[in-house]
């Protein structure tokens, strides 16, 4: 008997071990990403991530989580996602809630929305969060929010696809060819009918969709963020070592890589590149630049690998650690990574990370790669330092302010260059205006009205940056390189506090009756800063390179509801009322939820506490009155989501209004037949209502 016990408890043992495992194998594969700014019309008004203030901003930014836009009258907005595209029409809040390679989600509290998925990508799920509802898919389609922040009112439209819409207590499936009219949070007063005529709105998206059909995608992988400028700005070629190549239509004299445009600070990422030519995405975000006949081309990383994004593909010269001299001042300077170069990023990454970002963007020796990872100093040779012309170099305080780098470039000697260190990080630490991209600030900013707005969420999204000025000093002590996520969660509870003393208590949003207790997760034990370059005598070519290796693709993470502060906006123009109408289609009770078993570090993402129980709710058989549930005091997070201040507590519920006629709707086009919904291989917990952990920039 004791014998039998004994397999039992080893069998026990062994199934914990490998669901673990498992766990911490896709928590791993879980990266952070951007969304690229990559059209602008009219007045565009902007607002980044720990900085309390509306500024002008800059074609080709990579948006981070906490950033802002404002489209103000006449405004229109692209952000470019890989697979898919928002588009912003006039008068448009938008704020990056969350953005990964398993989630993109985003808050509208006013004004038109379009997102256009052109592949369908069952691990990548995209949320839009109104003050109504949480609109959510993962079918390709073209989709439409509609949202009237002074009538509360939020209008959704599938032209082609289906998706899921959440409120209080509540879900509903709309489907392709339907237009539907929320008031409330619970979505009990929906009124849905045919999808009406387009309007001037989707006649621009549907201009720029096409744009992107006619790009080539067949030598870059279509989830590559900006490769639909590469047709139009370069010309594809055939190089015998690395295969297909692009070269760049560039007229300016003595140009290379990384010389027209300049340097930001981005919360998480660190010194990024922002590139001034409407191609400039892309190629300096992504894959690796060689001199080959006698012109600066570009080598993009194998099609078959989901791409990885970088702040720049780039190895510093000088910094604040050596006294590097142009022009007589302090000076820094840089040169881009060549094929079959390791990146090393800036930022706090895993093992997987390093070894994903580097395979997906040039053919390299993963062997190699690891040997660079474990190794805390490592000494390589670069190409691109001996090419003429190869090296560009500012003075140090023009790289802090942002300066175009064209205008600052200055001359750099052969002795001052070979004696300076070589570094994947610009020791050089930001200021205010680095995080601002040198623009001053704007006048043309949404309402406080828009930005108090509260707005519904499916899945929990991570806290907001803690502003800038709380981030300052600690950058001090190393220099260029971002927060780790321990100094960034140290710092997030009390920035928040601090930024909404007299926050009220918002009531919980809950779907489901029952809430099973959540895996204990277990912290990623191979995370590591990255290590400092030096230049040795002494030093030997990397291996040969082999190709493509195999990488597998990332699982899908999802993450918890909430429900949060919207960004400003002024008020939209009238939204117009759904027609006559279908019955409502049923409201279903949403799944229960299972947590994530582990958290996975990258550059915006913060470490979870422990996990604690949730308390039990009855389910009610009919519509009854909703019982008290207690106040969590920490409650874990899913993968990529920062810890959660407070979980705040329940008011009871209320039984919804009764459901009201809709008025009339113009006839719908026709539409294509909508794919089948399948079913989500994770279900997501339950939305939430949150105040907004920043003040609204003024």
């Amino acid at each position: 008997m004791k014998a039998l016990v004994q397999q039992f408890k080893i069998l026990v043992l062994l199934f914990i071990c490998s669901f673990l495992a498992t766990s911490i194998f896709a928590a791993s594969n879980t990266f952070p990403t951007v969304a690229r700014l990559s059209y602008m019309k009219g007045v565009v008004s902007f607002s980044p991530a720990g900085i309390n203030k509306w500024i002008k901003v800059s074609l080709n930014r990579p948006l981070v989580i906490g950033d802002r836009l404002w489209s103000d009258i006449d405004g229109l907005v692209e952000l470019q996602l890989g697979a898919a595209v928002i588009r912003l029409g006039n008068q448009t809040s938008l704020k990056i809630s969350n953005l990964n390679n398993t989630i993109a989600q985003f808050q509208q509290t006013n004004g038109k929305l379009a997102l256009s998925i052109r592949s369908e990508n069952r691990d990548r799920r995209y949320e839009i969060d109104t003050p109504n509802l949480a609109f959510t898919t993962t079918k390709s389609g073209y989709y439409r929010i509609d949202v009237d922040s002074k009538k509360g009112i939020t209008v959704v439209t599938v032209l082609k696809g289906r998706g899921d819409i959440y409120g209080k207590n509540a879900s509903f499936k709309i489907k392709e060819g339907e237009t539907c009219r929320f008031t409330g949070n619970d979505l009990k007063g929906h009124q849905c009918s045919a999808v009406g005529p387009i309007d001037d709105f989707d006649r621009f998206n549907q201009e720029r969709d096409r744009r992107s059909v006619k790009s080539v995608v067949k030598y870059v992988s279509p989830e590559m963020i900006g490769y639909e400028d590469l047709e139009h700005y370069g010309t594809w070629k055939v190089n015998k070592t690395y295969g297909r190549v692009w070269v760049p239509h560039v007229t300016v004299s003595n140009w290379a890589p990384y010389r027209m445009g300049h340097w930001v600070w981005l919360n998480r990422w660190g010194w990024t590149w922002i590139d001034d030519q409407p191609w400039g995405f892309a190629p300096f975000h992504y894959g690796r630049w060689l001199r080959w006949q006698n012109q600066w081309t570009w080598v993009p990383g194998p099609r078959h690998i989901e791409p990885v994004y970088a702040p720049a593909l780039v190895v510093f010269v000088g910094g604040r650690q050596f006294n590097l001299q142009v022009n007589g001042s302090r000076g820094i300077a840089w040169f881009p990574l060549a094929p079959g170069e390791v990146y090393i990023p800036p930022y706090q990454v895993n093992r997987n990370y390093f070894v994903q970002i580097n395979i997906s963007n040039t053919v390299i020796n993963q062997t190699y790669i690891n040997q660079v990872f474990n190794a805390p100093k490592i000494n390589i040779v670069y190409q691109n330092i001996n090419v003429p012309n190869g090296i560009t170099a500012v003075p140090t305080a023009a790289f802090v302010q942002s300066a175009p780098v064209n205008t600052a470039v200055v001359q750099i000697s052969p002795k001052a260059l070979s004696n300076a260190p070589k570094s994947p990080v610009a020791t050089v630490v930001p200021g205010p205006a680095s995080v601002q991209g040198g623009h001053d600030s704007t006048n043309v900013a949404p309402s406080k009205e828009i930005v108090s707005e509260q707005a519904i969420t499916k899945n929990e999204p991570p806290p907001a940056p803690v502003p800038f000025t709380q981030e300052q000093p600690l950058l001090e002590n190393n220099p260029g390189k971002p927060l780790t996520n321990e100094q960034s969660e140290q710092l997030s509870q009390p920035s928040q506090e601090q930024q909404n003393p007299e926050a009220k208590q918002t009531p919980d949003v809950q779907q489901n009756p029952e809430v099973q207790q959540a895996p204990d997760v277990q912290q990623n034990p191979e995370v590591q800063q990255a290590p400092d370059v030096q230049q040795n005598p002494e030093v030997q070519q990397a291996p040969d390179v082999q190709q493509n290796p195999e990488v597998q693709q990332a699982p899908d993470v999802q993450q918890n509801p909430e429900v949060q502060q919207a960004p400003d906006v002024q008020q939209n123009p009238e939204v117009q009322q759904a027609p006559d109408v279908q019955q409502n289609p049923e409201v279903q009770q949403a799944p229960d939820v299972q947590q994530n078993p582990e958290v996975q570090q990258a550059p915006d993402v913060q470490q979870n506490p422990e996990v604690q129980q949730a308390p039990d709710v009855q389910q009610n058989p009919e519509v009854q009155q909703a019982p008290d549930v207690q106040q969590n005091p920490e409650v874990q997070q899913a993968p990529e989501v920062q810890q959660n201040p407070n979980v705040q507590q329940t008011p009871q519920l209320q039984e919804a209004p009764p459901v009201q006629p809709a008025p009339e709707m113009q006839q719908t086009p026709h539409l294509q037949q909508a794919p089948e919904l399948q079913k989500a291989p994770q279900v997501q917990s339950t939305p939430e209502i949150q105040q907004n952990a920043t003040p609204p920039p003024q």
